[in-house]
């Protein structure tokens, strides 16, 4: 595992703030819209933060693109930015600064002067899906760490490290790097550069947790497929298997289900990680959710084979799935 050094961290200081890329879709969906529905609650994206007509307060220092939000239900403005009071000598401005308006009367109801962020040139930013109107919470990256304000009480939480089922290696200096995080309903997902996916589990604001995936498959030594089962608040689970595209930027979270449904998951680990899997249903048909973990997706049976056995259905996949 190589070590950071001074040249890394300079370089890669440069690297994070262009690799802020914004042009994902969390449901692998591209296009302009600026809000996405997720089951019973509107998450925001970049689009949306930028929109007009906006608020008339002014922030003194230096704001990056997307380092500001306003939310305008309950008339907040949260803010990343870097002033005097951040300025190093050697690296300049340091934008690590969170801050927070009523942009009724524009006056500062939160600051906190976040962490040093690897280096101190290297910016926290906003999540690009950051703001859940039910869990009223924003998410925020840093480069291995992230945090999330809460909107409803006011109040910076408890810093996160992601979590993964097996261990990671660092290839480089840009390793860990957190290229995507999303709030996604009660879930914050996002992607770190060569460790692959990670999510936690925001449902208690007082104690996230990491949730780990139900399957994963290793496709190189530092590309993963991560398939997560999330407990949803309405009863039964949504299956999710992200993807990230590093030549693009793009993310998609891929829910596999139209709807939280109860699941038998209760399979023996020795046989969760391989390529195909097959999860039935606990409805009365027991209906198979056929699965790639290859390409990311769900595969579509022919009616003649949802209806065979778990093993002869693995059979055709393995047959018939390139």
């Amino acid at each position: 595992m190589r070590m950071f050094s001074f040249f890394f961290l300079v370089t890669i200081s440069l690297l994070f703030t262009a690799c802020d890329s914004d042009t994902g879709s969390s449901s692998g969906q591209t296009g302009t819209d600026t809000t996405e529905q997720t089951g019973d609650s509107t998450t925001f994206n970049n689009a949306e933060r930028e929109a007009t007509p906006n608020h008339n307060c002014q922030v003194e220092g230096e704001v990056l693109e997307g380092n500001q939000f306003w939310i305008r239900d309950t008339e907040t403005l949260i803010v990343i930015k870097a002033d005097s009071t951040t300025n190093d000598p050697d690296f300049g401005p340091s934008h690590r600064i969170l801050e927070v308006y009523n942009t009724q009367d524009c006056s500062l109801t939160f600051r906190e002067v976040l962490p040093v962020n690897v280096s101190p040139d290297f910016a926290y930013f906003l999540a690009q899906i950051l703001y859940n109107k039910n869990s009223q919470l924003v998410g925020i990256r840093g480069f291995g760490t992230i945090y999330c304000y809460d909107v409803e009480n006011k109040r910076l939480l408890a810093a996160l490290t992601p979590k993964f089922q097996s261990e990671r290696f660092a290839e480089d200096a840009q390793s860990g790097m957190i290229q995507r995080l999303e709030v996604w309903e009660d879930y914050l997902i996002g992607y770190s550069q060569d460790k692959g996916t990670f999510v936690f589990n925001l449902r208690d604001k007082n104690k996230p947790e990491a949730v780990l995936p139900f399957s994963e498959l290793p496709l190189t030594e530092t590309d993963f497929t991560s398939l997560f089962m999330l407990p949803s608040a309405g009863g039964g689970v949504q299956a999710i298997l992200p993807e990230y595209d590093a030549n693009t930027g793009e993310f998609a979270i891929n829910p596999l289900l139209d709807k939280p449904t109860d699941l038998e998951i209760n399979i023996p680990k020795s046989a969760r990680n391989n390529r195909f899997l097959v999860i039935r249903s606990k409805t009365e048909g027991q209906t198979p959710l056929a699965i790639d973990m290859k390409t990311f997706k769900r595969i579509d049976l022919p009616a003649n084979v949802a209806t065979q056995k778990t093993q002869e259905i693995l059979s055709w996949m393995r047959g018939n799935v390139n």
